[in-house]
């Protein structure tokens, strides 16, 4: 079920509705508390995510060699534990609800249990994603914008490899005008702009928005790739933000593709 960046506000009707048909949730407390009015008194079988990105409480990134091999083993383990857990609620003819954050099927972790299951015993509730709230906040047009070709949605690493060696690709897209709206650049944000930078220009509009769709917390932070490296250093959180780059974010992006557009008619 995609729960959306921020709770029942930012959740889709047919998302709450679902929640109050299931007899069993599967969540993480942060969405059990968002969703408490919706959750009611169900049994909640487990968190999702315990377990898989880490081992015995150490982060997957910061194990040793000998402890990466034993995750490597572990984290399947405790998948397949899980889904003979939902498979033994299914078989009595109760239904499970899986609340994933925002989109499920972009960048959306739920899969790690779904694609475990008969498609055909499997429903996927849309959710709006965090970059819905993101273009939002900054209330511009991602495209139509000036001479904008596509948008580009990815993650460093996704785009570049876990190393984020592979710098052609990015230097080969940025060749065109484009959007780009970048997951989880925040945590290796100096590796990020180095590359960012060797394909860009120095005057190209970039944006942060952190904790997008969350009320309290959301905010902007806005510069050029020139300065934005710092800017993003400084900033405490390192995580929960949503890095977007391009022209878009420059004068009046629509209103600009339209006259380009005109020039077609002619």
């Amino acid at each position: 079920i995609g729960a959306g960046p921020a709770g029942p506000r930012t959740a889709t009707l047919q998302a709450l509705e679902t929640i109050k048909r299931m007899d069993v949730i599967v969540a993480y407390e942060k969405h059990v508390k968002l969703f408490a009015d919706y959750v009611a008194n169900k049994p909640v079988l487990f968190d999702p995510w315990t377990g898989i990105w880490d081992y015995k409480g150490k982060d997957q990134w910061n194990l040793s060699k000998e402890e990466l091999a034993r995750f490597k083993v572990e984290r399947f383990r405790i998948r397949d534990e899980r889904v003979e857990q939902i498979e033994r609620v299914l078989a009595e003819g109760k239904d499970v609800g899986l609340l994933d954050s925002g989109n499920p099927c972009l960048y959306g972790p739920s899969h790690w249990y779904a694609e475990q299951f008969d498609p055909h015993d499997l429903v996927i509730v849309p959710g709006m994603g965090c970059d819905a709230a993101a273009m939002a906040a900054l209330g511009k047009s991602t495209i139509p914008a000036h001479k904008t070709r596509f948008v580009i949605q990815t993650a460093p690493f996704s785009l570049m490899g876990w190393r984020m060696e592979d710098r052609q690709i990015l230097k080969d897209l940025t060749r065109y005008d484009s959007t780009m709206i970048l997951y989880m650049a925040l945590w290796k944000s100096q590796e990020v702009f180095a590359a960012l930078k060797e394909a860009l220009p120095p005057d190209m509009p970039c944006a942060v928005v952190y904790w997008a769709g969350h009320p309290d917390r959301e905010r902007v932070l806005r510069g050029r790739l020139a300065d934005m490296e710092q800017k993003v250093a400084a900033d405490k959180e390192k995580f929960m933000g949503l890095l977007l780059i391009g022209r878009f974010l420059e004068g009046k992006p629509y209103e600009s593709a339209m006259k380009e557009g005109e020039k077609h008619l002619e």
